[in-house]
């Protein structure tokens, strides 16, 4: 193990252990971190960006463990709908003395207009379309407002990965580990095209990096 990773490694079992809950639970966060792409693309989007960063359905506020331990200055808050995740995140936050701000609540019912950054990872697909779609023209909103906002999603029409993602959907409902509800994964090129139509600069890439699962990653933020 070169010197990077094990750093990675030692960070990632630093905030695994500060969660806790269990050895189940320990083993997710740290295997989370270590394994999906999006916590490391995360960091590299956001060099040369101001914060705060706003985190919509954060659950146990991850991205703002890895921002923190990775030592960027940026001011984090976190909202989700899952109590004892907020719960177990402040914890964690208070215990390795991390600047996070985790509260319980609706994505939907959190106000962006203070945001630098906003991260909407994994949550478009949980929203009704219409819903979906408010959601997405609000992020096009405050992009041209001279926000960034960061996306990573599972989407349609990508075969096989789709169908593994809709299959880990329905995993993570029966072992409670996300509440029921809609699964409503959009298509890429819905996406780019509203966010390009509304004025707003994207870039978008596959971000399933060793995973099974129909990740893409978008960025968006002003043309101007």
């Amino acid at each position: 193990m070169n010197p990077t990773d094990r750093t990675r490694a030692n960070q990632a079992t630093l905030i695994s252990e500060a969660i806790g809950g269990g050895r189940w639970l320990r083993g997710y966060v740290r295997g989370k971190l270590l394994g999906d792409p999006v916590f490391d693309q995360g960091l590299h989007a956001l060099q040369g960006l101001t914060g705060p960063i706003f985190d919509l359905g954060c659950g146990l506020g991850l991205f703002g463990f890895w921002v923190n331990a990775h030592g960027f200055p940026l001011a984090y808050k976190g909202c989700d709908l899952g109590g004892w995740k907020i719960a177990a995140g402040q914890r964690a936050a208070r215990d390795l003395g991390y600047k996070m701000e985790l509260s319980e609540g609706n994505l939907l019912d959190f106000p962006l207009e203070e945001a630098g950054v906003i991260c909407a990872f994994d949550i478009l697909h949980y929203l009704p379309s219409e819903e979906q779609e408010v959601l997405i023209r609000q992020f096009a909103v405050m992009a041209n407002q001279g926000k960034v906002v960061l996306i990573r999603n599972g989407v349609r029409g990508c075969g096989w990965r789709s169908l593994m993602t809709l299959a880990e959907e329905w995993w993570a409902r029966a072992t409670g580990w996300i509440r029921g509800g809609k699964i409503n994964f959009p298509y890429l090129d819905h996406l780019v095209r509203t966010f390009e139509s509304a004025g707003c600069a994207v870039e978008a890439k596959p971000l399933w990096g060793k995973t099974p699962f129909s990740s893409y990653w978008l960025k968006i933020s002003s043309r101007h």
